[in-house]
Parts: C-alpha cells; structure tokens; sequence
C-alpha cells in the first residue's frame, strides 16, 4: 500500500514566507551598515595617503606644507605643476581615485586644465593652514611649515566637501566651516559624519560641529547631496586653537 505525501498548507508557507521576511528585514539593514562601514574605510585610507603625501611633501621641502590655493598666485597642493602632491600620488583618474571618497561625485567629463582636471576631486585643504592669513588674497603664496602647528595631532588638513552639479563635479581646492558655502564647506558623507586627516597624518570620522569653537557659528552640510548648509554654534569647548586653526593666536579667525 502506498503511502500518501503530504504537501505544505497554505497557512504553513505562509508562515514560512512571513519568517523570511523578518529575517531580512533585521539583515538587510547589517549588510547595508558593514558595506558603509566598508567604503568609510576605503575614503580614510584615501585621505592617509594624502596625508602621509603632504608630510612627503614638507620633507622635500624644507618642512613647509604644499600650498592651500584661494587664487591664481601659486600652484594649489592638488595641482601637478611646480610641487603639487601628484609626485607622490597615482594619477587622478574619472574612475576610482585616491583624490575622492568612493560615495563622491564621477566627472562626465574630463581636461587637462581647468576645473575638468581636478578629476572629480572630493576633498578640500583646510583654507587655514597658511603660515598667516589677513583675510582674502593678503596671505603668503606659499604653504604653512608643519613646525608651526601648535597641535598637529588636533588640526584638520584636509577634509570631505561639496561637490557642484557640473559635468566636471567640481570642489574648491581650499575650504572651511566659514566659507560662505555650499562650495568649500565640510560635508557628512558617512552616517552624520565626515572624514578627515590630521596635521600628523592620522584620519578619523568626526561630527563637523565638534570640530570649531563654541565662541564662533559655523556651517557644514548634513547629508551626501546636500546644498542647503547648516548653520550652528561649534560645540568644541577646548583651549583655542580648535581643530581648523593650526595656532593661536590667528590673525582673521574665523572670517574669511
């Protein structure tokens, strides 16, 4: 005698497709965290790399740092003409470059000068770390010496900014909480946070607010995308300098 095979009921598969659901429901979202959690690694060990090629830099230099830009007087420390960091870093590229965090901006297009040859650049050097600073155009066209850093362990290099809506996905070369903004102005890129590295070559995520004084108001943008700035007092409550000012006192801190 045979045996008869009994199917699932509905009821049963129902309860199945119900447990799936809830399943994925709780992974989905630990898979979307571990791969940002991925590329926020990937854009910290981008801006290492910058970091340890701007110390290069200092050292073929006299220990003085490459050149923030903010005008047409000297080569800025992205450009690859008479000491720009190019020297020491691969080439940028319309793909995947040291030069942008991997959630930035791809340029459509591509030059060899202009702002099509910043290559989709995402990062910005801090507007302060100058060897002084009388307010816009009257500084030195030279960059900062890293013995001037009163904390370098503690001062932004450089940092993730806007990047506009042209075909090139331009961001300003230098930059900071003061700027008038969106162009220059700190953005969060990773979970309300934005990458930074340090004066000593060190990279972290940071809260923009953390990052200036609580006697001045600054802007950053809150998300990836975002163009409307945020406008708030610092939260940083330490002896000056904060983390934008690389010593104290600093001549046009914080206007710019």
């Amino acid at each position: 005698m045979r045996k008869s095979i009994r199917g699932f009921t509905l009821i049963e598969l129902l309860v199945v497709i119900a447990i799936i659901a809830i399943l994925a429901s709780i992974l989905f979202p630990v898979f979307s965290q571990a791969r940002g959690r991925a590329v926020q690694a990937r854009c910290l060990n981008n801006l290492k790399q910058l970091g340890v090629a701007c110390l290069m830099y200092a050292d073929d230099w006299q220990g003085v740092l490459p050149y923030p830009g903010g005008d047409t007087r000297a080569p800025a420390w992205d450009q690859d003409v008479n000491g720009g960091l190019d020297r020491y870093m691969s080439n940028k590229s319309a793909g995947d470059t040291v030069w942008r965090c991997p959630l930035g901006k791809k340029p459509s297009v591509t030059a060899t000068t202009g702002r099509g040859a910043s290559m989709g650049r995402s990062y910005c050097f801090n507007d302060y770390v100058r060897p002084y600073n009388q307010g816009r155009g009257n500084w030195p066209t030279t960059g900062m010496k890293v013995a001037q850093f009163q904390n370098a362990s503690r001062t932004i290099l450089i940092f993730e900014t806007y990047q506009d809506t042209t075909p090139e996905a331009y961001a300003f070369r230098n930059g900071s909480p003061h700027f008038g903004g969106p162009g220059g102005l700190p953005i969060c890129m990773h979970n309300g946070k934005m990458n930074v590295v340090f004066g000593d070559g060190h990279a972290a995520a940071v809260f923009p607010p953390d990052t200036w004084s609580n006697a001045y108001f600054g802007s950053y943008l809150p998300k990836p995308g975002s163009t409307r700035p945020t406008y708030v007092r610092g939260n940083y409550t330490g002896e000056m300098p904060d983390m934008w000012v690389p010593f104290w006192p600093y001549q046009s801190y914080p206007s710019q």
